[in-house]
């Protein structure tokens, strides 16, 4: 089965969106002195965002207006404003949507147009998150905050954390013995859970000039093989247990899921309070801790009319008080995303000074996904490829060798 290529997509809603714009008589107006943004994320965060906008304009004269975009419905209602020439000023999105939308034209390259500016951002920014959002030296996007994996433990049953790839597979053979285990709470039997331990082993994606995939590497054959047997030999559930649940009983003491994870396990399991505590993730045979590092980025469409207006705004949410601001309201929302400017870390007083040291070594040692058009597409082929080695006992040589192929179609597909 063909699937269709960004721009062929967007050359199908162009016709159904001008169809619709031409029946409605015009399309809609914003008015010219006031900024709009569309945050994909929650209602409670664009409150927050507004908040901030208020103090921004009160600072500037510029009017600046947050709506909240379900993440569900946001790439699609994107490209319906795309095509229908009718996008906000600012789009918050994920990693890869920037150089999706970029390279079709439809957002400026921020570093051309700011690159004094940029390149201050960039030294203030965790390298493995930039390293993501720079598409062939064009940046379509600046980050707006992360979320990034670590460990969680029970301290009272697991005193110390493994600290490299043999201590945890030492720890689970106890914990089997005496009936408990591990479990992955984000990126179960998908790309975001063998991403790091693809990367600990010493593997890559693609080549460093992302001209084709790599896959199939030994190290990366390495790192298939460890994640796939923590399911088929260590025992981590196939179906999907909540990590407060699990650390909870304690029938799981140890977890690998996201930073937001603290306020849900504070809030959703206060009778086992200092008793949990976490760790990075523990080190591959690459002696490296690399953990997978989500989350949004902001840029400017480059249909709006307030671009140099738009750029002033992101420049002000990402000023370290800033952040530090959206990082504290986050936490009463338990959307608890982190920031991505360093210098705001020192500004984190509503953080449990317990994990930020943690949670900055981590960041300090993780990647986001390869910075290639159409890797939405292409994560349902190493998905399937997990599944089927951990449910089918497919050989996992024989996947990678697969998988590779239809990495590099969609690649060579999406990069003409």
């Amino acid at each position: 089965m063909e699937y269709a290529t960004v721009k062929q997509i967007i050359a199908g809603f162009s016709i159904i969106v001008c169809l619709f714009l031409s029946s409605a008589g015009c399309a809609p107006k914003q008015p010219k002195d006031e900024v709009v943004m569309w945050l994909v994320g929650s209602e409670a965060q664009a409150r927050s965002i507004n908040e901030l906008a208020l103090r921004f304009t009160q600072e500037t004269g510029i009017k600046v207006i947050c709506e909240a975009v379900s993440w569900g419905e946001a790439h699609s209602k994107y490209l319906t404003s795309i095509a229908g020439n009718v996008p906000p000023d600012i789009g918050t999105m994920g990693f890869t949507w920037g150089a999706e939308f970029g390279e079709m034209g439809a957002m400026i390259d921020l570093k051309k147009e700011f690159p004094a500016e940029v390149e201050r951002i960039e030294k203030n920014t965790f390298s493995g998150l930039w390293k993501s959002i720079n598409y062939r030296g064009r940046v379509y996007g600046i980050p707006l905050d992360i979320t990034i994996h670590v460990m969680y433990y029970r301290s009272d049953i697991v005193p110390v954390p493994p600290q490299t790839w043999d201590q945890l597979i030492e720890l689970l053979k106890k914990l089997k013995a005496e009936g408990r285990g591990m479990l992955f709470d984000w990126g179960s039997m998908d790309w975001i859970g063998l991403s790091p331990f693809l990367w600990q082993a010493g593997g890559k994606y693609y080549d460093d000039d992302y001209s084709a995939s790599t896959v199939d590497s030994q190290q990366a054959a390495l790192g298939m093989k460890f994640y796939t047997d923590l399911y088929t030999v260590y025992g981590v559930p196939k179906t999907s247990i909540p990590l407060e649940q699990g650390m909870r009983t304690g029938d799981f003491p140890v977890c690998i899921s996201g930073n937001w994870k603290i306020v849900g396990l504070t809030i959703g399991a206060p009778e086992i309070k200092d008793k949990w505590a976490i760790s990075k993730l523990p080190a591959g045979p690459s002696g490296r801790s690399t953990a997978f590092i989500g989350g949004r980025t902001m840029g400017i469409f480059a249909r709006s009319n307030n671009k140099v207006k738009a750029w002033a705004f992101i420049k002000y949410l990402y000023r370290p008080e800033s952040q530090a601001f959206l990082y504290s309201n986050s936490i009463k929302t338990q959307d608890a995303y982190l920031p991505p400017n360093m210098d705001s870390w020192s500004k984190l007083t509503a953080m449990d000074q317990r994990f930020k040291a943690v949670l900055m070594a981590q960041a300090l040692d993780a990647k986001g996904p390869p910075p290639v058009l159409g890797w939405d597409n292409t994560v349902r082929f190493i998905d399937q490829a997990i599944q089927r080695i951990i449910l089918q006992n497919a050989k996992a040589e024989d996947e990678l060798k697969l998988l590779k192929g239809l990495m590099d179609i969609e690649l060579k597909k999406n990069n003409k």
